[in-house]
């Protein structure tokens, strides 16, 4: 999205006698500064619709600066980041709707035959969540360890109603529990399951429901946050940087 300011920049100095090296940096400077409130006020509008977004989320905006060579600011969030998801990838369904990608512990859980293709996931009741609404990511470690050491747990074992009993009871233990990919019962979800070890009533916890392509509708209403900002704010942005430039100028 590109945001026009030229047509605010004639009306703004139109009755006005200041050199070409004054209004350069008057709009220079309003336009780094709007897209610095823009970036704040985005980060307030994430704060509203979604519940507890981590640090990594909100840290997740980036401004570049106009230069007087190149009078265009820049709002975006970051496409790069070394060892997660770039908010770029995981907020775009959030902003434009659609299917939501796959995270990097689902990727890895399809890795060792624990999640079936074209599926996602979402917590289950036995799952732990972090501070921020999200599944813990040591319990994430340890359910992939664990199918790494017993793939036959996995997805791809045999699922017939024979079968789901023959894996619920006969699953490996370790740390006194076990886990295992299935659909308990006739009506059970599909995801992984964690059997503690002696059984009895509520030893079968769902830890990860499996969801068919989890798809988003527009949430997150970047461009209309970004307007806003630049409509309220350039005008007096732009007058108090030509009132700098003018007395320095003097």
């Amino acid at each position: 999205m590109t945001i026009n300011v030229g047509p605010a920049i004639q009306q703004l100095t139109a009755f006005t006698d200041a050199g070409k090296k004054q209004i350069t940096f008057a709009t220079r400077v309003a336009l780094t500064r709007t897209a610095q409130l823009a970036s704040a006020s985005l980060k307030h509008e994430m704060r509203d619709i979604f519940r507890s977004p981590t640090p990594y989320t909100l840290s997740s905006l980036f401004v570049r600066p106009a230069t007087a060579k190149n009078l265009t600011a820049e709002v975006k969030l970051k496409d790069f980041a070394a060892k997660a998801t770039p908010a770029a990838t995981y907020l775009a369904p959030q902003i434009k709707g659609g299917t939501r990608p796959m995270k990097r512990f689902e990727r890895a859980m399809q890795s060792v035959g624990a999640l079936p293709p074209g599926y996602r996931i979402v917590p289950g009741a036995g799952a732990k969540m972090d501070s921020y609404g999200n599944m813990n990511r040591g319990q994430i470690v340890q359910i992939l360890a664990y199918f790494r050491s017993f793939p036959e747990a996995g997805y791809k074992a045999n699922m017939t109603a024979g079968g789901r009993t023959k894996l619920a009871l006969g699953t490996k233990k370790r740390a006194g529990f076990r886990y295992f990919v299935g659909r308990p019962g006739d009506r059970g979800a599909l995801g992984v399951y964690q059997s503690l070890r002696g059984g009895g009533p509520g030893s079968l916890k769902p830890v990860m429901i499996f969801v068919r392509w989890a798809s988003y509708h527009k949430n997150f209403d970047f461009t209309y946050v970004v307007e806003k900002t630049v409509e309220k704010e350039f005008g007096g942005q732009f007058a108090r940087a030509y009132a700098e430039a003018m007395r320095t100028a003097r």
